[in-house]
């Protein structure tokens, strides 16, 4: 069975914002149009999700979905996060990540 690996966050941003027209002059991704849609965001935090230079942060990636009229869990660093916290106890509590552990080996 062969897995594709999904794009990452700056891939499925630039690919929405081409598909929902929020482009330059010149059709490119225009992600100034699209940091002013994310209250609290700032363009250059956008800028570094995008591009790779910092993992894009649940803040981020809850107002990029947000501004693009999908879910946060289009996201396949959204959904790590969200498997990373139902691992972690400090998170869920000792009981929930146990569970959760033992659904993730049943699975594999």
């Amino acid at each position: 069975m062969s897995h594709t690996t999904p794009p990452g966050f700056g891939v499925t941003v630039r690919t929405l914002l081409i598909d929902a027209g929020i482009v330059t002059r010149m059709g490119n991704p225009d992600w100034t149009a699209l940091a002013r849609r994310m209250p609290g965001v700032n363009y250059e935090s956008l800028r570094k999700a995008v591009v790779g230079e910092r993992a894009p942060s649940e803040k981020i990636m809850t107002a990029a979905a947000q501004a693009l009229g999908v879910k946060p869990t289009l996201f396949v660093e959204y959904r790590l996060l969200k498997a990373r916290r139902s691992l972690d106890p400090d998170h869920v509590g000792w009981s929930a990540a146990a569970k959760a552990l033992n659904r993730w080996e049943a699975k594999g």
